[in-house]
């Protein structure tokens, strides 16, 4: 496998593991001292269901943060999930895009079409523009680790008012490791399938009387049932905090990850035989039915990210029920990328395709760099008044972003064509593949202001109302620059939103909830999706309706919850940089659904944590356009010419911005109407677990949606027509994939296998949902770990 060169940041996060671990305690025991006692002391109150320092019990979670107030998920208005670390290790997730297979309602997309790395759907909605770390946002396209991170919460539903622009699916919020008044530390190694080799290291020191430093590590080396693809990952994430628990408290930290990665794209849709000319909107397409194992990229393919995040926090607790905390972080995001996307010649169906069929590597090249400055401060408080009792939220956030991004494009050069049966990823490449030409670089810089401000109030005895409202500004500079021409193009746009969240809990026990939720959130066109070309278009606007409950069952130990909602969204936004005709997808769409989800513990040796989603997704209206005349009016006011056999629509009506209405009342893009996930684990001796995990996704489909009744002049002002025509869409299969589990525990080591689809299932675990191409999950694999903690 390819090696990357050493690092420095480990190599001097191996010396202070050494140094920290050299003088750590044989037991977990808090230090004793002779000092004042904090104004809130860390009580540790443990039983064999946490872990030392973490906030959470086994698959349940505790005190949840990522609504901004610290509360437990029944105190809520919204569903939330949250994936804990116990869980993470027990199914060896090793990123994030593998934790968040245990969360139900949430498909992956694969990378073609201008982004790399996570790239995600919650209840049909894109969330990759929602994507947290500790509360701020984190949307840089990258690809997420776990080895530093103790849960992930999912906080579905619009958000906005709580943290300024998003979607209507949801939020996902990585909260990290903090050092905690326990010395720990635990190191384990993982081996497995297809040359998997990964090392981890969690170290925690008391290194005061109220202070503490925590250091997590990572390196990953491994190889893919995908003959060819590869993943090289290491990491570093050190924190000091100190004034743990007093009145002042304060910690910084840095997140250092690199990847170097050979990118995958899957294989290509092929389309069914006998498909003939469309009357109406259907399904032609589906993956080719080729081995899982085939790739038809190439060796000397990459993607190379490089993340450092650096954040400072101060606490202040004016009392017991008031506190003000406020966040700084910097944060850079560095990203090349050289893939092949494959593709079938025109003509080929999956009834005339061969072995001998060739297979063109499209070529993917791109980069980018961005940096973001944020400052954010919460007043959380709680009090009494006029026989009511409050808890309130006040805060500001400041956010400045500058992003640059350009293609690799400047050369013409591609990688070798290939055939079905033979991907031979090993192929020689010219000379110029993989060179970093910049070509039409592009980029913004915004500028964003939030205020918000919430109140829960328990206005009568078991009722809680919710009341929250938030004002965004985002003032953005773009600049374009068309490499062969020399010209630069710039513009500004500004956005001022309101944001609206509203829910109303009955609690008529502590054991209990019953909540209706009202949330809306927004989308400017900004960093996520295309520069516009100097067009300004309305925000993306969402709302959701949600009414759920939540039980805690067994005296606590299991939490189980319901949610039946709708989901809207208005002015949707088309997120494929590389779709020049198509800026936006939809005018309105909206999913229903209906959700189940438990996590916890049914008897002293049973844990669960499991969910259904059931959705039902519809394009409700789509975008008419301005009618600009004739094809043959238009064609002669740009003093052009027909192209070869466009004379006949020369009475054709031409539209600026109308988009198919083919795709109306039809299911949005990788938007299955069910998924299912389980994974359970049994004590079924003292020193002895067994798990098994089963996830389970329906068909999804993938198509194109652009502009049409259009017009549109090649290099030599020679005009072609679009018309409006039924889409041929693709579908990946639905699939069921099943993990197993076997456990020996001891206090201080443990040893552990996880066989990961033990079926040996071929599944499709993403998709491109423009529809060229669909990415198998991994085949059958076994992987070993060891782990020791003292």
């Amino acid at each position: 496998m390819k090696r990357l060169p050493p690092q420095q940041p480990l190599t001097l996060a191996a010396a202070m593991l050494m140094a920290l671990t050299s003088t750590a305690g044989a037991e977990d025991k808090a230090p004793v001292t002779d000092g004042p006692v904090p104004l809130l002391p860390e009580v540790q109150v443990r039983d064999d269901l946490d872990r030392p320092n973490s906030p959470n019990r086994g698959y349940q979670s505790g005190i949840v943060t990522s609504a901004k107030t610290k509360q437990l998920a029944k105190d809520i208005p919204q569903a939330i999930t949250t994936v804990t670390e116990q869980l993470m290790l027990d199914s060896n997730a090793d990123t994030m895009k593998n934790a968040l297979r245990h969360v139900a309602g949430l498909t992956f997309n694969s990378g073609e079409g201008g982004r790399i790395g996570d790239n995600i759907m919650l209840r049909g909605f894109y969330s990759f523009g929602d994507l947290y770390l500790d509360g701020i946002r984190d949307v840089a396209q990258y690809n997420r680790e776990t080895f530093h991170v103790e849960q992930i919460d999912v906080l579905r539903g619009s958000a906005a008012m709580l943290f300024g622009r998003g979607q209507a699916g949801g939020v996902i919020n990585r909260v990290s490791k903090q050092p905690g008044l326990v010395d720990r530390t635990e190191v384990s190694a993982t081996v497995g399938s297809y040359e998997y080799g990964r090392v981890t290291a969690d170290v925690n020191k008391v290194v005061g009387e109220n202070a503490a430093l925590r250091i997590s590590a990572m390196k990953t080396d491994a190889g893919s049932s995908r003959k060819g693809v590869e993943s090289e990952r290491e990491g570093l994430a050190p924190t000091f905090r100190w004034g743990i628990g007093t009145a002042d408290e304060f910690s910084i930290g840095h997140l250092y990850l690199t990847t170097n990665n050979v990118p995958d794209f899957g294989v290509p849709f092929v389309t069914r035989p006998n498909v003939g000319t469309l009357t109406d909107t259907r399904i032609t397409r589906r993956p080719l039915d080729v081995s899982a194992r085939n790739f038809y990229g190439t060796s000397s393919d990459y993607e190379r990210n490089d993340t450092h995040i650096s954040t400072g926090i101060w606490t202040h607790r004016f009392s017991q029920d008031t506190e003000l905390r406020t966040v700084a972080r910097a944060a850079n995001y560095k990203r090349d990328l050289w893939a092949v996307a494959p593709r079938l010649p025109g003509g080929v169906n999956s009834s005339t395709v061969t072995d001998a069929t060739v297979i063109t590597r499209g070529r993917q090249a791109r980069g980018g760099e961005e940096d973001t400055f944020t400052v954010q401060s919460d007043l959380t408080t709680r009090f009494q008044t006029a026989g009511m009792k409050h808890e309130a939220l006040f805060g500001i956030e400041l956010l400045r972003e500058k992003a640059d991004r350009w293609s690799y494009t400047a050369i013409n050069v591609a990688a070798p064509t290939t055939t079905v049966g033979n991907p031979d990823p090993g192929v020689a490449v010219p000379a110029a593949y993989g060179n970093r030409t910049r070509f039409n670089p592009a980029g913004y810089t915004g500028n964003s202001v939030g205020l918000y401000a919430q109140d829960q109030i328990e206005f009568m005895p078991n009722w809680k109302l919710l009341l929250g409202l938030r004002h965004d500004r985002m003032d953005a500079d773009y600049h374009t620059l068309a490499s062969t021409t020399g010209i630069t193009t710039n513009f500004n746009l500004k956005y001022n939103e309101w944001s609206y969240r509203s829910g109303l809990l009955y609690q008529p026990t502590d054991l209990s909830t019953y909540y209706l939720a009202w949330s809306d959130s927004f989308n400017p066109t900004a960093d996520l999706y295309q520069l516009n070309n100097n067009v300004r278009y309305d925000a993306e606007r969402s709302r959701t309706v949600e009414l759920g409950t939540k039980w805690e069952l067994f005296e606590g130990a299991l939490s189980v919850r319901t949610a039946l909602y709708r989901a809207t969204k208005f002015n949707e936004r088309n997120t494929d940089l590389e779709q020049a005709n198509s800026a936006v997808l939809s005018k309105e769409r909206h999913t229903d659904g209906i959700e189940f989800e438990a996590a916890g513990r049914i008897t002293e040796k049973w844990d669960i944590f499991g969910g259904v989603a059931l959705m039902k997704a519809q394009i409700d209206e789509q975008y008419d356009g301005q009618l600009l005349g004739t094809f043959g009016d238009v064609v002669a006011a740009a003093g052009g010419t027909f192209q070869a056999g466009q004379a006949a629509n020369a009475n054709r009506p031409v539209y600026r911005g109308k988009y198919n209405p083919y795709s109306v009342g039809e299911t949005p893009r990788n938007t299955p109407d069910y998924t299912f996930n389980l994974w359970t684990t049994y004590r079924f001796m003292p020193n002895w677990r067994a798990g098994v995990g089963i996830e389970g996704k329906g068909s999804r489909l993938a198509y194109s949606i652009g502009q049409c009744d259009s017009a549109a002049a090649n290099a030599t002002n020679a005009w072609a027509y679009t018309a409006c025509a039924p889409i041929a869409q693709g579908r990946a299969p639905s699939f069921v994939r099943t993990d197993l589990m076997l456990a020996y525990e001891l206090p201080k080591f443990d040893v552990k296998l996880n066989v990961l689809n033990v079926f040996n299932k071929r599944y499709y675990e993403a998709l491109y949902e423009n529809g060229g191409f669909a990415v198998p999950g991994t085949e059958r694999a076994f992987q070993l770990t060891v782990a020791v903690r003292y």
